[in-house]
């Protein structure tokens, strides 16, 4: 049976990785979602009572919310990071 995907391209970091990573958008809401996603996961396992005060909806609406604002963190103009 052949293989399905060719052979993968090597991976390369664009010029300016280290300036995107300090002040893209989109890389802060990322990192907000870990903060977020961290505590709240973290209040789940150590204090059982948080699952009951915290509504499903909350965890649903903030996972949804941070995906399409990372989303449109990429795709916004921002000038600092232009070339």
């Amino acid at each position: 049976m052949p293989d399905a995907l060719p052979p993968a391209a090597p991976v390369r970091l664009i010029d300016n990785w280290k300036t995107v990573l300090k002040k893209a958008l989109s890389v802060w809401v990322a990192y907000a979602g870990i903060v977020f996603w961290g505590v709240v996961t973290g209040l789940w396992a150590i204090w059982p009572a948080f699952v009951e005060k915290l509504p499903l909806w909350f965890y649903a609406i903030g996972g949804i919310a941070m995906s399409i604002l990372v989303v449109w963190g990429r795709v916004t103009k921002q000038p600092e990071l232009s070339e």
